[in-house]
């Protein structure tokens, strides 16, 4: 991501800053821009901004783009729940970012809009979970159970899960995965290109999910999949990898505008995207650079994954994905 100043005083702020900290004023998000302005210059700040402190501009109604996405919120009258809501909005504000970056839109030609439902388990009178919430993706619509959230909580599933990395913005990216398969794979009829690097995805979804729970994934996952869960099916297989390609090319670009950059050129949009041996090549190092600061400060590993060739490959054919999309957008707009 990359760095924002106040635009008052021109010291340097932070994404989801609702006001300078150095000057007092008040900051809106202007994502058509994608940099920050002052609410004083006649904007329509997001009618959340008060109560989960969005600081984004309005979009077409009362709300931005980011919160109208969100078609269902927690029960507030819950105790936590606005904090909740507020950190997964806060999240998925920086999804959007990216997505705004990449070009890649939020309606596919179908008319399938990308939405978010964020939701409790519900509970019995005696406090036991009644009915659980499964996070998950139905033709654009995304559920996130609430208690991804809460830290204790997510720790605990990643450990139960024996997954090294388990974050909001990790589900979210993931997720979104499976909209984009449906947008530039299956509406562009491209599902048996995609099968070349993914496998066949109309293998019975359930089946295949059950069996992977059942029977874990192969002994050699590691040697042609990012993780063990994308083992499970296409679509996870699919879904895993969008995550870390955005992981990754969200890192490098957030590096560059700090500084540090590998490659010499730096990627964060559709325009600047290389391809996936290029993007690596200046992954790898600072991922390995930053696994170990974070040993140093006893921490666990930033990246605990490994790049093999086959993940390399289906990384390009998303790339090449997205800059056929980006290419193919820009030359509407041309001859509009």
């Amino acid at each position: 991501m990359k760095l924002f100043s106040c635009p008052a005083c021109h010291q340097q702020t932070f994404f989801r800053n609702t006001v300078c900290l150095n000057c007092q004023t008040a900051l809106v998000y202007d994502p058509s821009i994608m940099e920050m302005r002052s609410l004083d210059e006649d904007l329509t700040p997001c009618a959340n901004r008060e109560m989960i402190a969005c600081n984004w501009q309005a979009g077409n109604g009362a709300l931005c783009e980011s919160c109208a996405a969100t078609t269902m919120i927690p029960d507030l009258t819950i105790e936590g729940n606005l904090a909740r809501w507020m950190r997964i909005e806060t999240e998925k504000r920086n999804l959007y970012y990216r997505l705004h970056a990449l070009g890649l839109p939020r309606v596919s030609k179908s008319g399938k809009r990308l939405h978010f439902k964020f939701m409790g388990d519900r509970l019995a009178e005696d406090g036991t979970v009644a009915e659980m919430v499964l996070t998950g993706h139905m033709d654009g619509e995304i559920t996130l159970n609430i208690a991804e959230a809460d830290d204790d909580v997510r720790e605990a599933h990643r450990v139960a899960m024996h997954e090294p990395y388990r974050t909001l913005l990790g589900h979210l990216r993931h997720e979104v995965g499976h909209f984009y398969w449906e947008l530039l794979v299956r509406e562009e009829g491209r599902e048996e290109e995609c099968a070349t690097y993914f496998g066949d995805a109309r293998q019975p979804y359930g089946a295949a999910l059950q069996r992977h729970y059942a029977d874990g994934p192969p002994e050699d996952w590691a040697l042609s999949y990012i993780s063990p869960y994308a083992t499970a099916h296409p679509w996870e297989d699919w879904a895993e990898t969008w995550a870390h390609l955005l992981h990754i090319i969200a890192g490098l670009d957030t590096a560059r505008h700090n500084g540090i950059d590998p490659s010499g050129t730096g990627f964060g949009n559709a325009n600047h995207l290389p391809d996936a041996e290029t993007l690596v090549a200046a992954w790898l190092p600072l991922a390995s650079a930053m696994n170990a600061m974070n040993r140093s400060m006893g921490l666990n590993d930033f990246y605990p994954f490994a790049l093999p060739q086959p993940v390399q490959r289906k990384m390009d054919y998303m790339l090449h994905l997205i800059r056929n999309h980006a290419t193919l957008h820009q030359a509407v707009l041309a001859g509009a």
